[in-house]
């Protein structure tokens, strides 16, 4: 009979702890979940329980992390529980968990922490105080670029480039922030303690230096953001006119993508999170100021686009880097589309200046921790040991090393892509093509610049541009999903339907869990007009990602084309409650009103949408169209002139305006409109028709047949056929007698 083994040992646990980090470092989780349930039971002690909760929490199995971590008191083990819970949709357990009893100064994890509780702010609608601990994160980490990312979907400018300006020399603010940063991780002896940080940018911490007490939101009182709208539902925007003004193919439809969680009334009110505040009609909003000429501050020459028209399979050169395809000289010229169809992407959220932030030190240790608690998981008890960045290092494969040096030549890098989207997120689009030009050929020819680049276009409705930024972007990253949903836009409005078709089949194939692949396929469906199809794949892209502004207002528009208006304001509301910046929703909300003839609530809409992204000359057309109905026709002519300023080669804005001069009798000023706009839209039998009332207006009858005649050549439908044969019959009819036909 064998003897029975002898107790446990220390060499035994340490063998299970390495075993069980071992099979992590592989991807082996159900093999590592196994070893740690062993490890836990044998020897139970918070470090264990640390590393069994990783265990699941890389196997998907957050909910069980979540239940073993619940009450547990170190520090890391408060992270992973914040971080779980986060992604079950439990935010006040994660915010008590990073920030128990509202003290900063045992936020675990320094700026990851801090980024944490940004997160948890940000989608409980509390957006100031995101802000405030997203700037925060970064000045504790300037390497996180999550933080700087979502400051500028927030529209946090000024924060935002106060990241920027932390460039400079060896010697300047870049220097201060990463001796800051580096000595959290205990960078070597001989520093000075005790050393503070004297503001958001310049101060030193010391590896003994603590976080100095930030003035922490309250818990209690949370400040939400915008109205919000409730009740996810899907639907789509098209901005259709009655009559002959239907002959517009690019004012058929006006699709427009946004979303916007919490915004608040123009008065700064503060709406309970489940409410959308839906203003009054006699509500007025003061006009953004006009837009800055296109192009103005153009700098570094873009780069061309490559030749080729399909990805092509990345191979690695000798020098280890990617092997890219040659570029050739830049397409044709923007050819005008549809400005009133206007698909958007997702902006994001948009608050006031954060005002909470104080100085910033660090506290001493061997671990990236501004907490006050335990140094780590190998404080808490047994074999677990290190931080979670350091639990499962993959083996073979060499550790790096953060060091002041390194942080002071990785920040100009940064802060280049950082000008880039900053401005893009702004909505200053042509100055984001500018600063992303302005980067390294390595850095510039790779997915994300490029979809950046794309998206810049895509903003300036400048589709064709676009389609081959993200076209480029597809070469070199072949397997990026997201970006995919606004570059499928693009091929919708371009009407490329082959190629909308292949892009849908690729990023279905990629990965059936991505709603960026699910958003793919709804515009597939939605350009063959199977709304109802489409709007079932876009509701399945809200049952992957339910924060995904960009797919209710897609799912949006579609309800708009098939009419059902109440789904579709739903459906916008959810996106604002998402992203109040998305100022798409703003505009397909307006749009509905418009086209349900409450043109007061379409002013209002419309407006709000122009504070987000005030250099937009379709936004600016649609206000202009708003107000016109109202009978404003001053108005309604300076924000037509406007909109044309911003982009002489809108064609609605100058049809429009057209319209509102005829309205106003000035039939010379009209008739000049739309000569102008006869060079940009040669074949609108519309514009030819217009021209034709206003020649018989002044009397000039043999003009006016001319002008007929040509609108009918152009085989207009059937229906307006019928309305210019009617003209010419009244050709020598009195105006007064003659009943309004559009």
């Amino acid at each position: 009979m064998q003897g029975s083994p002898g107790p446990p040992s220390a060499a035994l646990e340490e063998h299970l702890v390495a075993c069980v980090q071992h099979s992590l470092a592989l991807g082996l989780h159900d093999n590592a979940a196994f070893l740690a349930e062993r490890l836990v039971a044998q020897f139970p002690s918070e470090a264990n329980l640390l590393l069994l909760a990783t265990c699941y929490h890389r196997a998907n199995q957050s909910y069980r992390a979540y239940h073993l971590l619940k009450g547990l008191p170190g520090e890391q083990s408060r992270y992973l529980f914040a971080l779980c819970a986060m992604q079950l949709g439990k935010l006040t357990e994660a915010e008590s968990a990073l920030l128990p009893d509202n003290d900063a100064m045992r936020v675990p994890n320094g700026g990851a922490g801090f980024y944490l509780l940004g997160r948890i702010h940000q989608l409980s609608n509390r957006h100031s105080t995101a802000i405030a601990y997203y700037s925060t994160a970064l000045q504790a980490d300037p390497m996180l670029w999550s933080a700087f990312e979502e400051l500028c979907a927030l529209g946090a400018d000024h924060e935002a480039q106060q990241f920027l300006m932390l460039g400079g020399g060896t010697g300047g603010p870049a220097a201060a922030a990463s001796s800051r940063l580096f000595s959290s991780y205990g960078a070597g002896p001989g520093t000075a303690p005790g050393a503070a940080a004297a503001g958001a940018a310049a101060g030193v911490g010391s590896p003994s230096s603590s976080f100095a007490p930030v003035a922490t939101p309250s818990v209690a009182a949370p400040h939400h953001g915008p109205g919000s709208p409730s009740g996810p539902a899907p639907m789509s925007t098209a901005a259709t006119k009655t009559g002959l003004g239907a002959m517009f193919s690019w004012m058929d439809s006006g699709r427009q993508r946004g979303g916007d969680r919490g915004a608040a009334s123009m008065e700064g009110g503060t709406p309970s999170p489940g409410s959308y505040v839906t203003p009054s009609p006699g509500g007025r909003l003061s006009a953004p100021p006009p837009p800055a000429p296109k192009g103005a501050g153009a700098g570094a020459a873009r780069p061309a686009w490559p030749a080729t028209t399909s990805p092509a399979p990345l191979t690695l050169t000798m020098g280890g880097g990617l092997a890219l395809p040659s570029t050739g000289a830049p397409g044709p010229q923007r050819k005008f589309v549809d400005e009133g169809k206007m698909r958007k992407v997702s902006g994001k959220l948009f608050a006031e200046p954060a005002s909470v932030l104080k100085q910033l030190r660090w506290h001493g240790g061997g671990s990236e921790g501004g907490g006050g608690s335990s140094s780590g998981a190998a404080a808490e008890g047994g074999g677990g040991g290190g931080s979670l960045a350091d639990m499962a290092a993959l083996p073979g494969v060499p550790r790096g090393r953060r060091s002041p040096e390194g942080q002071v030549q990785a920040l100009p890098l940064l802060q280049s892509l950082g000008e880039g989207y900053r401005l893009l997120c702004m909505y200053r689009c042509q100055e984001a093509v500018d600063a992303f030009s302005r980067l390294p050929a390595h850095h510039y020819q790779t997915g994300w610049v490029l979809c950046c680049v794309g998206r810049a276009f895509f903003e300036m409705v400048d589709y064709p541009e676009a389609a081959k930024a993200f076209n480029w972007a597809r070469q070199v990253d072949p397997y990026r999903l997201k970006g995919l949903e606004v570059y499928s836009t693009v091929l919708w409005h371009c009407k490329r339907e082959v190629e909308l078709a292949q892009l849908a089949q690729v990023a279905s194939s990629l990965d059936r869990h991505s709603p960026y692949a699910w958003c793919v396929l709804g515009n597939c469906f939605s350009l063959q007009k199977e709304h109802e199809t489409a709007l079932r794949y876009f509701q399945r892209a809200l049952q992957l990602d339910p924060t995904l502004p960009y797919a209710y207002t897609l799912a949006g528009h579609e309800y708009f084309a098939n009419e059902d208006f109440e789904k579709g304001i739903t459906c916008y509301r959810n996106a604002i409650r998402i992203d109040p910046r998305h100022y798409n929703a703003w505009f397909g909300m307006g749009h509905i009103y418009y086209r349900q003839e409450k043109y007061g609530m379409a002013e209002y809409h419309f407006r709000r949408a122009l504070q987000i992204n005030e250099r937009s000359s379709v936004l600016r057309c649609y206000l202009g169209m708003a107000l016109h109905k109202l009978k404003r026709n001053k108005e309604a002519l300076d924000e037509l002139g406007q909109a044309i300023a911003a982009d002489p080669r809108n064609p609605l804005a100058k049809f429009e305006r057209a319209t509102v001069l005829m309205a106003e009798e000035r039939y010379r000023d009209a008739l000049a409109e739309l000569h102008a706009l006869k060079d940009i839209a040669p074949r609108e039998a519309s514009v030819l028709f217009h021209m034709g009332k206003i020649y018989k207006k002044l009397d000039m009858l043999d003009e006016a047949m001319a002008c007929f005649a040509n609108a009918l050549d152009l085989q207009p439908p059937s229906a307006d056929t019928n309305l210019i044969k009617s003209a010419i019959e009244k050709l020598r009819t009195p105006d007064d007698n003659e009943e309004e036909e559009i």
